[in-house]
């Protein structure tokens, strides 16, 4: 309910009129029955003929004068609840967020500027000072106390009305406080409920005055609402960037979505807007040309009759700096084409290391890639310490009996513990069955005597159904999987896959597991009513694992031309997506996918001892250098819930992007320099918070008011915002009595009527 200074009429409806020398209505009507009748009987008789209308009207004008003295006499007055004028205090809250700056006002002025017109301008402060001790506070994330209108910046990030509630409530606990005026657009995004605090003030008797500003429903605006991307990408990576859309009035409408490198356009993308307020989600690829830190802009295109602009621009970082390469170990059963061709195609790809160990003849083998003549000198690992210095495990035509249990053992470990990756290429040896390998894989190990005879031998047999000619099909997990990317348009990917080379020859496997994804299927091949998976993967564990049952991936090479790289690409992605995932000795998370002016970034580190087991003992110092190369030296403390996990916090205060160090003291004398320390970056960028689902939230601020048993106005009406306040019960109001005897309209209704009457017996000749 909406409190205003009460009149005759309000008083006589809410029963708080009454006459101060204690004569009741009731008599009071008995007088002015008798006053009339007295009139009347006086106009019996008179000097001059009356028609019974005359008589009447000059009957009721002498009686009104005569009843209105006597309401005059015998002083009427309202009973109400009033504030003691400057005995409490009224707490005076303004939104001081980004989104006040929307120009979406008439005459295209902006919200802060029309709520400083009328509260500082136009003297409604100044009114509200007659009867409170006024306490003012700007708010946005945080609230501060102002002293004016030049304490206000509209620049927070963010809104937080539960926490400016709550903070003026502190600073004035001990005055009595008569209530609190809040002028927001109600954008409120802290994610807590202000309506809950706002009942707490009700049940005090301190009620909420809200003010709405600005539109409750933007017609026209096309807003960024979220991007998504890989902070850290490989050298030569083709990666997503995925942006999500919302918009207003701009339904079937075509835009352009780009990225921009400065000033240099390096992707674009003409998407068609769907229905209105649904956001939508559209990826676009991307590839780094330059080996350092890189901020991107990500632009939607700004549309004719856009209200915000702001939001049509978002800034994000790829971490593309030179980066010690993925080591991958290959175990290799014979010398063959696919893995030649396997070699061949991570050439010259500085972000993989592969170190292969051929099997030449019985008992000879052949190192490749190794960065140490002691390096796989002694075969396959016979440790974890070793094995885990690799990212990911390739067997190829690699029989059981070439590893101990112990071994098999460790490859499980390695990816379902160390987190890495393996991939199996080729025939796998039916030894492999109810071993730590068949758990790995994504598709189940069938001997081959339980296979349907059109499955068995293949390619060891000659011409078979398994050793035949065929093209691959992509599934449609296949077809947007960035492993098997040729091209960023989805068109021209099927197109060059469709002129890829035939392959020839699969191994039969059995089913694919639950869990496991297909990429690439045969076209005709089955079994037990699947097709038979050329291209598999699973999660397992921490890690990964690939199989690909075929040996002539090679012919995407041979039979294409030399300059043709669609099996380089291929092999690239798959290693680099197998081995990626691998965490390393010191990995570095934040609490959030991106960082605004003020924001508190919350870093959290994992260490892993040599064993890559948590390491609970190290010692850790963050080093954080600023956009204005200001560098501070913080300790991280162990999270003590957590193994191996390690924490600290700062504020950022620019814009720009800020580059971390983390240093294992306690490993800095018996580990490499990727072992002791380790680098990560981030931006911080201009908040998109505010300016999504910017529009005034009247509902809000109306339940806030109802809630605290206050008022809500539209900015439009906060003219009679001080009659309301003054009016309002709360814990401090007093009593008072309204005299209604000597308001003016009284006087100027009493002369009015003896005008009339002094009129009207002159036209009638009456003394």
């Amino acid at each position: 309910m909406q409190y205003t200074e009460p009149n005759f009429f309000t008083a006589i409806e809410a029963g708080t009129f009454s006459f101060a020398y204690g004569i009741s209505p009731i008599l009071f009507g008995l007088f002015v029955v008798l006053i009339i009748t007295g009139v009347w009987l006086t106009y019996l008789k008179t000097t001059r003929p009356l028609t019974p209308a005359w008589k009447a009207l000059f009957v009721t004008l002498r009686s009104s004068v005569l009843v209105l003295i006597l309401f005059c006499l015998l002083r009427p007055v309202i009973t109400t609840l009033q504030v003691s004028p400057q005995e409490t205090y009224l707490g005076v809250l303004i939104d001081d967020s980004q989104s006040m700056s929307i120009e979406d006002l008439s005459g295209g002025q902006s919200r802060r500027s029309a709520v400083a017109e009328l509260f500082f301008e136009d003297g409604l402060l100044g009114k509200l000072s007659a009867s409170f001790q006024i306490r003012s506070f700007r708010f946005d994330k945080e609230t501060q106390r102002i002293a004016g209108i030049d304490d206000l910046s509209e620049a927070g990030t963010a809104t937080s009305i539960a926490q400016a509630l709550s903070y003026v409530d502190d600073q004035l606990s001990g005055l009595p406080l008569g209530g609190l005026v809040l002028i927001s657009d109600g954008a409120d995004n802290s994610g807590i409920d202000p309506v809950i605090v706002a009942q707490d003030f009700g049940t005090r008797q301190i009620p909420i005055f809200t003010i709405g500003v600005g539109q409750e429903d933007i017609p026209q605006d096309i807003g960024i609402v979220d991007v998504r991307v890989a902070k850290t990408v490989l050298e030569g990576s083709v990666f997503n960037v995925q942006v999500a859309v919302s918009h207003r009035g701009y339904a079937g409408q075509e835009v352009e979505i780009s990225i921009m490198d400065g000033e240099a356009q390096v992707v674009s993308k003409i998407v068609v807007m769907g229905a209105e307020g649904v956001t939508q989600r559209y990826d676009l690829e991307l590839t780094p040309e330059r080996p350092e830190l890189i901020v991107y802009d990500l632009t939607v295109e700004l549309q004719s009759n856009e209200i915000i602009d702001q939001n049509n621009t978002y800034s994000f970082l790829v971490d593309n700096t030179e980066k010690a390469p993925l080591d991958i170990l290959y175990i290799e059963g014979h010398p063959r084409n696919e893995y030649k061709f396997i070699r061949r195609a991570v050439e010259g790809d500085d972000s993989l290391r592969l170190v292969t160990y051929l099997q030449t003849g019985p008992e000879k083998y052949y190192r490749q890639g190794i960065k140490s003549p002691t390096e796989l000198s002694s075969g396959f690992p016979t440790d974890k310490e070793t094995l885990y210095q690799y990212e990911a495990i390739i067997l190829g035509d690699i029989e059981k009996s070439f590893f101990t249990d112990e071994q098999l053992q460790m490859i499980d470990d390695f990816v379902a513990e160390r987190g890495g990756g393996f991939l199996i290429s080729g025939m796998i040896d039916e030894e492999f069955i109810n071993t730590p390998i068949a758990d790995i894989l994504p598709v189940t190990l069938v001997e081959e005597k339980f296979l349907p005879s059109h499955l068995r031998g293949g390619i060891r047999r000659g011409e078979h159904p398994t050793g035949e000619l065929f093209y691959p099909r992509l599934t449609n997990n296949g077809e947007f999987s960035p492993l098997l990317r040729l091209a960023g348009e989805d068109s021209e990917n099927l197109n060059l896959w469709r002129q890829l080379p035939d392959l020839q020859g699969v191994y039969v496997s059995g089913r694919i597991k639950p869990g496991a994804t297909v990429l690439i299927e045969h076209p005709l091949l089955q079994y037990q009513n699947q097709a038979l998976p050329i291209i598999a993967l699973q999660r397992y564990g921490s890690g990964r694992s690939i199989s690909i049952a075929t040996a002539s991936t090679w012919r995407w090479q041979m039979m294409l031309p030399a300059a043709d790289q669609s099996h380089e690409t291929l092999w690239r992605q798959l290693l680099r997506w197998l081995a990626v995932s691998a965490p390393e000795r010191i990995t570095i998370e934040f609490d959030r996918e991106f960082y605004n002016v003020g924001d508190e970034v919350n870093v959290r580190a994992m260490v892993l001892n040599d064993q890559f087991e948590p390491d609970n003992d190290a010692l850790l110092w963050l080093q954080t250098s600023d956009p204005l190369d200001q560098i501070t030296d913080v300790p991280m403390e162990w999270d003590i819930e957590a193994d191996g996990v390690y924490r600290t916090n700062f504020t950022v205060e620019e814009e720009g992007i800020y580059s971390l160090l983390i240093d294992v003291a306690s490993a800095a004398g018996n580990a490499s320099a990727d072992s002791s320390e380790k680098r990560a970056a981030f931006v911080v960028t201009p908040s998109l918070r505010e300016y999504t689902n910017a529009e005034l939230d009247s509902g809000l601020l109306l339940r806030m008011a109802q809630a605290s048993g206050g008022s809500y106005f539209n900015l439009s009406a906060a003219n009679s915002l001080a009659d309301t306040i003054e009016f309002t019960p709360n814990a401090y109001s007093t009593e008072v009595q309204i005299d209604l005897w000597d308001q003016p309209w009284l006087l100027a209704l009493l002369i009015l009527l003896l005008c009339i009457d002094w009129m009207a017996r002159r036209m009638k000749g009456l003394s």
